[in-house]
Formats: structure tokens, sequence, C-alpha cells
């Protein structure tokens, strides 16, 4: 469960400048609708985000998650992420696949599908950098027809159009990591190639991500892994804590607070999350309770994460980190 890749054998770099010269770039390309969900399992597999983190175990790894919110209600919000990846020794770089599915309810759909690359350098003994860039294609679809209007003049209209629209917008998202025995950090910006100029409910605009994870030792059965991710977008920020507790790296239990920053904090999230790791399987359970504004809404999300992964025969004679 918890693994790094430390398999490129090449002299150190200046680290600093490195990292600061890719972080540079990363606010130089961006800019300021649609936006991306922060799933409460994400640190398993954050390849659909962060194409750096592609290839983090020896093994094929398959990923699943599923996001049912508001159960119970017609037409209610339903995400999906399917992510496979795995790393290629002779090229020093993991390879992977990338699908996401968005149903806003009522006809509204977006799909997303990408293929994803990292290559990794040792920085120094303890210190690896990832390298990750993604590209493929954005699907959406809106049928307008299904939805009822209380001022029915606004049909056909520019911001509701009469007739279904079909759009297909091509994808790119950038990223790094910098992971070493206790500590993983991560920044990245995904739909590279949208502005907001042409971001629209059907085209999300970039999106910048920042987080870090660390991993410490409370006993020789019990691992404890804080975490904090920082999205921007736009005008919206989205600010996660998490807490994770390991019990003999199978079973584990955690907590996530997810303030909503531009309400003033009058408008809280906290996830609450279990799961269990048992051979090459992994089954995890996070249940989203609203507080303050979103209390009515929120108390009924869930989300289950089901992963696998594939053994490879011959095994690679590095060290891995945290996934």
């Amino acid at each position: 469960m918890f693994h790094t890749i430390f398999n490129i054998k090449i002299q150190t770099y200046n680290m600093k400048k490195i990292i600061g010269i890719l972080l540079m770039i990363m606010f130089y390309i961006g800019g300021n609708a649609q936006r991306d969900l922060m799933l409460s399992q994400q640190f398993f597999s954050r390849i659909n985000i962060n194409p750096a983190g592609t290839g983090n175990t020896d093994d094929v790894d398959l990923f699943l998650l599923g996001r049912w919110q508001w159960m119970g209600i017609e037409d209610s919000p339903k995400s999906g992420v399917f992510n496979a990846s795995n790393y290629f020794d002779n090229i020093n770089s993991g390879l992977g696949l990338s699908v996401s599915y968005d149903d806003l309810g009522i006809s509204n759909r977006t799909l997303i599908a990408k293929a994803v690359y990292a290559y990794q350098v040792n920085l120094n003994d303890e210190l690896l950098l990832s390298l990750g860039a993604s590209a493929g294609i954005l699907y959406h679809y809106f049928d307008p027809t299904q939805h009822l209007l209380a001022d029915p003049d606004e049909i056909g209209t520019p911001t509701f159009p009469s007739e279904v629209q079909k759009k297909v917008k091509p994808e790119a998202d950038f990223g790094i990591e910098l992971t070493s025995p206790k500590f993983l950090f991560g920044a990245s910006v995904t739909h590279l190639l949208n502005n907001s100029d042409n971001e629209t409910t059907a085209v999300p605009g970039r999106h910048f991500y920042f987080y870090a994870r660390g991993l410490f030792n409370l006993s020789e059965t019990l691992d404890i892994a804080p975490a904090i991710v920082y999205m921007h977008k736009s005008k919206v920020d989205r600010l996660e804590l998490n807490a994770m507790l390991f019990y003999d790296k199978m079973l584990w239990g955690g907590i996530t607070y997810r303030p909503d920053i531009n309400a003033g904090f009058s408008s809280n999230v906290v996830n609450f999350i279990i799961g269990i790791e048992y051979q090459d399987f992994r089954f995890g359970y996070a249940f989203e309770w609203g507080l303050g504004a979103v209390n009515k809404l929120s108390g009924n999300c869930s989300e289950l994460l089901l992963s696998y992964r594939i053994p490879k025969k011959m095994k690679n004679d590095y060290t891995r980190f945290v996934e």
C-alpha cells in the first residue's frame, strides 16, 4: 500500500530550480462553469487530476471509484472514475489510461478519456521527481428539451439552447510530484487547453491542484497519513484536510473536512472513510455529511472504491512509497 519509485540512476539536480521553474510554468499557462469533483479517496489513484502519479506500483493497477450524490432523489448527480496504470522499468516511465464520467442529472453528461504518461527522475537517494502529461478528449451531452423553465421565453437564447447539444473537445493536463519515504508533494493543472474566455457549462476551465501528504509510523501496526489538498479554478477555491489511520497496512479509516472558502466557511462538508485491502483487492467507502448551508443537500452522498492489482512475474528492484 505504501510505495514510491527509486529507479533511475541519474546525477542529482538542483531541486529548488527544477520545482520552481515547473510551478512558474503552471501559473503562467493558467487563467481563471463546470468544476472537477474533489473525491475523498483520490489519493489511492491520482492520475485523473495529476498524470505525474502514473505508475506508482510494481503491478498493473486498476482503480474504479463511483460517487452517488443525494441518493434516493430522481436525476441526482452521479460520477465515476476509472484509472489503469503500469510502470515500465526499461523506459523509466509510467503509462496509463484515465476515464471519468460526470452525470449532473436531467440529460447533462460529460465523459473525459485520456492517455497519461509520467517520467521519473531520482534527485538523490530519497527524493524522486515525477513529471506527467496527459492528452485525450472531452465529450459533453445536454438535452434542453428535458428541462422545464420558469420562463419559457429563455428557450433558444444563448444561455439556454433549444436543441440537443453535443460537443467534443481536446483535453490535456500537466503535473509534477515529489516523493520521499515520508512525504508526497504534488501540483497539477487540468483542462490545460481551456481558459476563462472559452469556459462554459459544457467546457470546464483550467483547474489548479496543490497537495501534500505525510506518512508516519505510530507503532509496528499503526500508520497515520495526514494530507491537505487545495484546488483553484477562476473564482472558485476548495480546501480539503484529511487524516487516514492504517492498521497493519490492511485496514484503514479516516476523516476529511472540506470547507467552502468562497462562502466564508458557511458551507462545509465532512467525509468519513473506511476501507480494507485483501490480497490484491482494495475496497473503500466514504460517506459525506454536509454542514451549515448544505446540510440538507449533502447528507446522503456516498463514494465506493474498488481497485485490483495484477501482479507481475518480474518485480523491480527498487523501493516505492505511498500510492
